[in-house]
């Protein structure tokens, strides 16, 4: 393990969180030692809030990320499109329930209106 690198949690490359799979002790720069989730990929269509169009086929990554020296978990979405975001579980699971109450069946943002 690499003397001086806060690793909370770590033991000789083993890790108290069982979702984290960062090869910790084997790092070389401070950031490595993160607590780090494999990703989940998802392919959706987007494309920036600024910009027109269609949008374009579009890789989401989900995954956890504890930073080294701190106490909470985050849930970070990247895209491939230069954003990413980085929500608290609890904002996660708020999202996700807003999401639904919004665009599920009934929500006010499931359909525009013009659909036939």
């Amino acid at each position: 393990m690499n003397e001086g690198f806060p690793t909370d949690g770590v033991d000789r490359g083993r890790c108290i969180h069982p979702w984290c799979v960062t090869e910790h002790g084997v790092t070389v720069h401070p950031n490595d030692e993160d607590h780090r989730s494999a990703g989940v990929a998802l392919t959706v269509r987007a494309r920036r809030a600024e910009a027109h169009g269609s949008g374009e086929a579009t890789e989401l990554e989900l995954g956890a990320l504890r930073r080294a020296g701190e106490s909470e978990t985050w849930i970070v979405i990247e895209t491939g499109i230069g954003a990413s975001l980085a929500l608290t579980r609890d904002g996660a699971r708020l999202l996700q329930r807003r999401l639904h109450d919004e665009i599920g069946p009934g929500g006010t943002l499931a359909r525009d209106g013009d659909e036939r």
